[in-house]
């Protein structure tokens, strides 16, 4: 096992662990299919420090936010049934799963891209709020620890992102 000094277990303490509720509920809301992220959050910090040790990281959040992710889909990746049928079978069967369709998934993207750059338009705090608790699915409470602000102005945020982002799509559609 890895000596750590004073300095890294300060530096994780400080940058990485914190985040580890915030990264919880994103992993359940992300990767509900996934029961156990023990092992995936354990690996991700190995990872992170790994690689902060060859150079320190300007962002060490969205690192391991990016490691985890990655691990994540590793994960499902090699988890992944395939079944295999005989080809009498196949045959026989009229496939309809929509959710391969290569249109939907083409509209999938660009609806994807539309809510990011709504999502980007919002001022930077009201930007804030609304992706801890949109895509991260964190709840008020915790978003009023995260940010230290008081949950009515994490609500109030919520609804200016809401709103401003109804503005967005509305300006598309004309």
């Amino acid at each position: 096992m890895p000596q750590v000094d004073k300095q890294e277990k300060d530096w994780f303490l400080k940058e990485l662990h914190p985040h580890e509720p915030m990264l919880r509920a994103w992993l359940a809301s992300r990767f509900p299919t996934i029961s156990d992220f023990e092992d995936i959050i354990q690996e991700a910090y190995m990872q992170t420090i790994k690689r902060h040790r060859k150079k320190e990281l300007d962002a060490p959040k969205a690192f391991l936010f990016a490691i985890t992710r990655n691990l994540c889909i590793n994960l499902l990746r090699r988890n992944k049934i395939v079944s295999f049928e005989s080809i009498k079978d196949s045959d026989t069967q009229t496939y309809t799963d929509q959710s391969k369709y290569i249109p939907d998934t083409v509209m999938d993207k660009e609806q994807y891209v539309t809510l990011t750059r709504a999502i980007q338009s919002l001022p930077k705090k009201c930007r804030r709020v609304f992706t801890l608790r949109k895509i991260y699915g964190m709840s008020l409470k915790e978003i009023s620890e995260e940010l230290n602000i008081s949950i009515k102005t994490v609500e109030a945020q919520i609804t200016i992102g809401v709103k401003k982002s109804q503005e967005y799509f509305m300006k598309l559609q004309d």
